[in-house]
């Protein structure tokens, strides 16, 4: 079911949910299997047609990225839970106290859905990222309202028709329409996921509080790539203008700015262009080159070129082919490198969001970890390089949702690799059984021991017995 709606509206499908799932009780393997298998099969009959509603969204976006992005990713994702469900869903076993223990006392966690779970999801690859955490919602046996992105408003109702098509509205809900986020964030969910802005993120975390209800963040940030002495610049190049022209820049795990040894700052600029180049020979007309999303990001991030150079910072641009367009006309942003930029510039004060890469250059790693820790902790930290006591010193002494050693943006096709931020850049994770986990409730199981003599050792009146235990755990400590 998918709909336009206010906030009263909205309460009132969420009681519905609320109410079938209590009505229903705890979703065995067998419903949880059938939902994911759903999923499956809605995304199959679907295929071309959410990559073609994408492309109009954007303007421009080629198929092959709409597909594997927003289909291969989720597909892979629902696969893996499908295999390993039965295992995540096993009681965990853990430890009794002695001599309880001893005399057949157990304990265990248990682990139960939630209830609803409300999910916000942004514009840059809108179908992925609220069917992705969507795969851990059902796994863990929770119904789901969805709140699409109204940025892309064909795919957004394309949600919701695929959607009504595959899943009883008691199951899964779309809510479409424009200006509702902040209503949608006030209903008394058992928890919320939202992925966008850290500034939109604080948004939704005050109206959850209202309510008590737990929030996924997943937010992005400034992720930093650092570059050693040692990286071979030819694969870097190739690697990061990869990762930094994906989507045009507009990816929550982009490179956002890149340290590179002070001698090695010339090489890397040939090496960079020449990727480019391979990457893509030409931007006007490549079909495989994506659009800025709409006329306001464009805008925004002409902003920061022109605050950039109004600051003095030197901006090369990487045009292949020597074309001659209007970038604003179809929004094809050629791709950009600027040296050096200070703090005060707002190209390294926000997220960029598109295919403007900063260069910082350094002389000493203690530089570049002294200048990440300053700043707010990122979703993902990039190394290049081969010196294992650089790697340990980023790995372990930065903290940031997760490290890639040698590439960019890989890691969150790692299924088995938890996903989330920390502080600014999120908080929460999920994928695989940590999404599991995230949306499951951890119901402690004690079960007493049957001994009598056992269970009422600590009742009054206290016995010799007794205060001897406690004698003796207190000289022991």
């Amino acid at each position: 079911m998918s709909v336009t709606v206010d906030k009263s509206s909205m309460n009132l499908l969420l009681n519905h949910q609320r109410e079938s799932f209590k009505q229903d009780g705890y979703p065995e393997l067998k419903t949880r299997i059938d939902r994911l298998d759903r999923l499956l099969a809605m995304l199959k009959k679907y295929d071309r047609q959410i990559c073609n509603a994408v492309a109009e969204d954007f303007g421009s976006r080629p198929y092959e990225l709409s597909r594997l992005t927003e289909i291969f990713a989720t597909v892979e994702h629902a696969k893996d839970a499908l295999v390993h469900l039965a295992q995540w869903m096993k009681p965990e076993q853990r430890q009794a106290p002695s001599p309880a223990f001893e005399a057949g006392a157990s304990a265990e966690v248990r682990y139960m859905p939630k209830g609803v779970v409300g999910i916000i999801g942004p514009w840059n690859f809108p179908v992925h990222l609220v069917l992705a955490p969507l795969v851990c919602v059902l796994a863990a046996g929770n119904r789901a309202m969805i709140k699409p992105s109204s940025v892309t408003p064909k795919t957004a109702q394309l949600i919701g028709e695929m959607v009504a098509e595959f899943f009883d509205p008691t199951e899964i809900t779309v809510i479409l329409g424009n200006n509702i986020s902040e209503q949608f964030t006030q209903l008394p969910f058992d928890h919320i996921v939202f992925t966008g802005s850290t500034d939109n993120g604080r948004h939704v975390m005050r109206a959850a509080a209202q309510n008590l209800t737990p929030v996924t963040l997943e937010l992005g940030g400034k992720s930093p790539v650092i570059i050693d002495k040692d990286a071979d610049l030819q694969v870097v190049a190739a690697r990061l203008m990869t990762g930094k022209l994906f989507n045009a820049g507009q990816v929550c795990v982009c490179p956002d700015y890149a340290f590179v040894p002070e001698e090695m700052l010339s090489p890397l600029l040939v090496e960079l262009e020449k990727a480019t180049k391979v990457l893509y020979p030409t931007i006007e007309n490549n079909p495989e080159y994506t659009s800025i999303v709409n006329q306001n990001h464009f805008n925004r991030i002409q902003l920061l070129l022109e605050d950039a150079a109004a600051q003095g910072v030197e901006v090369i641009t990487f045009n292949p082919a020597n074309e001659t367009y209007d970038e604003a006309v179809n929004r094809k942003l050629l791709p950009r490198v600027l040296l050096n930029p200070s703090n005060k510039t707002a190209v390294m004060q926000e997220e960029i969001f598109g295919p403007l890469l900063p260069l910082k250059t350094y002389r000493q790693i203690d530089e570049v970890i002294e200048y990440i820790n300053s700043q707010d902790h990122p979703l993902a930290l990039y190394y290049f390089g081969e010196n294992d006591t650089h790697k340990a010193r980023l790995r372990d002494d930065l903290l940031s949702g997760g490290i890639t050693i040698n590439d960019v943006i890989v890691q969150v096709i790692c299924n088995d690799l938890p996903f989330g931020g920390v502080g600014a850049s999120g908080m929460g994770r999920y994928h695989g059984i940590d999404g599991f986990r995230e949306f499951s409730h951890l119901k402690a199981v004690y079960s007493q021991t049957p001994c009598e003599e056992v269970a009422g050792f600590m009742r009054p009146p206290y016995n010799d017995a007794m205060r001897g235990m406690l004698e003796q755990n207190v000289a022991e400590a």
